[in-house]
């Protein structure tokens, strides 16, 4: 490449002599062996001529010229082929990670949409003898099998209620359980006595 970008710099005119490929070697710090192949490349490209007893010779400037620029652009396609690798390779990951991501939420998803099914809404009547209970003493899992998992009071929402917060007429009980456990719950707070 270096001779090819000497010729086509005017250093070296057609039908200049250059040094002996012994030289050669030792200009550039490789072995006869690299020269005889780099002046063989050349020569097939009609940059140089290889005569025996005469040397190396340059032959003609514009191959010198296409051979820069084809050496220029296989360098180039050899970079965009190991970015073009390492962008797959990249993506591969992005797959696997995007992939591992896609099947969490349909997992999750499909957990939530189970529970969801099974969440309500129940109102406490004003007029419940379970008014003025708290959450713990009115015994309502134990005694129904629904859970309460949140309460709406007027514009107050409370998540994970404490045991100890008292029901009041007209709380809107969030509660998860089956259809048999929050029927029981309905009869429950209507009651007298608070009997299931």
């Amino acid at each position: 490449m270096d001779v090819a970008q000497r010729i086509v710099a005017g250093e070296h005119r057609p039908g200049d002599r250059l040094f002996g490929r012994s030289s050669l070697a030792g200009l550039y710090r490789v072995s006869p062996e690299t020269v005889r192949r780099a002046v063989a490349l050349l020569s097939s490209r009609g940059v140089l001529s290889a005569v025996p007893g005469s040397g190396v010779k340059v032959l003609a400037v514009d191959a010198a010229q296409r051979y820069v620029e084809e050496s220029r652009l296989s360098a180039v396609l050899r970079e965009l082929e190991e970015e073009i690798k390492e962008l797959l390779e990249e993506r591969r990951r992005l797959d696997a990670r995007l992939d591992d991501a896609i099947e969490k939420v349909v997992h999750y998803t499909s957990g939530a949409m189970s529970t969801m099914r099974h969440v309500e809404e129940v109102q406490v009547p004003v007029d419940s003898p379970l008014v003025g209970e708290t959450l713990k003493s009115a015994q309502l899992r134990m005694k129904t099998g629904a859970t309460v998992i949140g309460l709406a009071r007027g514009r107050e929402e409370i998540f994970s209620p404490e045991p100890d917060l008292r029901i009041a007429g007209g709380d809107l009980l969030v509660v998860v359980g089956t259809e048999e456990s929050k029927e029981r719950l309905r009869s429950y707070l209507k009651s007298p006595g608070g009997s299931a």
